[in-house]
């Protein structure tokens, strides 16, 4: 079993990071915000609505691909970082084939099959800052006071136990369960780098038809799959101070891969002879049932002793992920053939979101849960796309949207904010600008999106400082299509 010290933060984490989707498609539907619940006869409908299926009149395939850096602007005891992690990101890609139908009332329909990110994970992120008498050692002595030295295995393997076998932390004299941090009144420089890889993605299989061209009609059902590995290094030096420790490390990893499946249903209303068009589309939840593997090391380095080094035992640990169900609605408005602008709500309840697991203690998972149900939000977002055809064959895109928070700034004892956010949880912001250029037969276009949200953590529990800032990803994405 698996204690409520890991459980409760990275549960509630984990919950967030794979509930929220950022989906990243072709450069029409990132050039249009992500606004595409009203619009169709585009592959992005497969994720955003599939009754937009129901609007091609011939078949379609298309590839995206993208440079793009995931990073983050931060600060951290008045030192300022910025870090990014330069990558290539496959965007939306599939097939739609449109055939006929035997009937007046639905004269085609649209099978479609495609793959579109739902989360890219790549990231670097750097904190740096100089502080006294404030350091993790004193946070792992407080945290090992009243166990027994040769009990901290049991009760501490990732932290107090590794502090204690590398001397970072020592015992009293005359007491085996009383603690003194390796660094106390000295000056230190405190170091944390994140650098994170992977992706959340979606393979589905959507249909779309139309009733009299007026009432257009899809569903879709996919498998979801995740994989991230995080490696945290995090480094105390010595810069003043009487210690005899000079420096230390942690190194932390964290991988993770599931998979869960999915389905979907919309609609979207076309009145003849109207400029308007209005969609809605429901998604159901996922359960994702993820393995988890967590281990620490740590070294420190003493002057005249050398270097110790611990390393903690490998957790495996599996645990189910239910996100919540989404519904979007959306209206788009056509000026004759010279301009579309499409606008979008999008509402998820957070606090529909479950956790269960049979390799943690019941009362953390039902606490992990309470957690849910209690501190995290109902999402709203707001999306907008605006096209506009400069010639016959261009196409010019603007497009943005924000989303709310999921949960407030955690608290302290005597329940005033912090400024720690949960991580992934603040409100996010995005922008996109784009060109696409379009025949009759093929397509190509560019966008390129940037997406903002604010981040405010401790790099350990005991540290008084918040390091704030910014993470984001740029992005360029490439798309290539033909229709045949």
């Amino acid at each position: 079993m698996f204690g409520a010290q890991w459980g409760a933060a990275q549960g509630l984490a984990d919950v967030i990071q794979h509930s929220r989707q950022d989906p990243l498609g072709s450069a029409r539907t990132m050039g249009m915000g992500g606004a595409m619940t009203a619009l169709g006869a585009d592959l992005g409908a497969i994720w955003s609505n599939p009754a937009g299926l129901g609007m091609y009149r011939s078949s379609d395939l298309s590839f995206s691909v993208g440079p793009g850096a995931g990073g983050a602007s931060t600060n951290y005891l008045g030192t300022k970082s910025v870090a990014a992690e330069p990558h290539v990101i496959v965007g939306q890609l599939g097939i739609a084939l449109t055939m006929p139908m035997l009937s007046p009332d639905f004269k085609r329909g649209t099978i479609a099959i495609g793959y579109t990110p739902l989360n890219d994970f790549h990231q670097r992120a750097e904190w740096s800052g100089q502080t006294e008498g404030n350091s993790i050692t004193q946070q792992f002595a407080q945290q090992a006071n009243g166990t027994a030295f040769d009990s901290l295995w049991y009760y501490y393997p990732f932290d107090a136990e590794l502090a204690w076998y590398t001397y970072m932390i020592d015992t009293v004299g005359g007491s085996s369960d009383q603690y003194t941090p390796g660094f106390s009144s000295d000056e230190v420089r405190q170091e944390l780098r994140r650098d994170r890889t992977g992706r959340m993605g979606e393979t589905t299989i959507a249909m779309g038809t139309s009733y009299r061209d007026q009432l257009h009609i899809g569903c879709s059902a996919g498998i979801v799959s995740t994989e991230m590995d995080r490696v945290d290094v995090y480094r105390e030096t010595k810069t003043m101070g009487p210690s005899p420790l000079q420096e230390l490390t942690l190194n932390d990893r964290l991988e993770i891969s599931g998979s869960g499946a999915y389905w979907a249903f919309g609609l979207i209303l076309q009145p003849q002879k109207m400029p308007f068009r209005l969609g809605w589309s429901y998604r159901s939840g996922t359960v994702l049932s993820i393995e988890d593997f967590y281990q620490v090391d740590a070294s420190a380095t003493f002057a005249g002793n050398g270097t110790y080094e611990a390393e903690s035992p490998t957790s495996l640990v599996e645990y189910k992920i239910r996100t919540p169900r989404r519904h979007q609605f959306g209206m788009s408005w056509t000026f004759d053939k010279v301009a579309v602008l499409s606008v979008d709500y999008a509402r998820t309840d957070f606090t529909r979101a479950g956790f269960t697991s049979e390799d943690f203690y019941s009362e953390d998972v039902e606490a992990i849960q309470n957690d849910i149900e209690s501190d995290f939000k109902l999402e709203q977002q707001y999306r907008f796309g605006l096209e506009v055809r400069a010639q016959e064959e261009l196409r010019l895109r603007l497009g943005g949207g924000w989303r709310s928070k999921v949960a407030d700034p955690t608290t302290n004892a005597f329940g005033d904010e912090n400024g720690t956010l949960l991580q992934g949880s603040a409100a996010m912001a995005h922008a996109a600008l784009g060109a696409e250029y379009r025949v009759e037969t093929w397509y190509a276009g560019a966008t390129y999106r940037h997406t903002s949200t604010a981040d405010g953590r401790k790099l350990y529990g005991l540290g008084p400082e918040v390091a704030t800032g910014r993470t984001g990803l740029g992005l360029l994405m490439l798309t290539i299509g033909a229709r045949y």
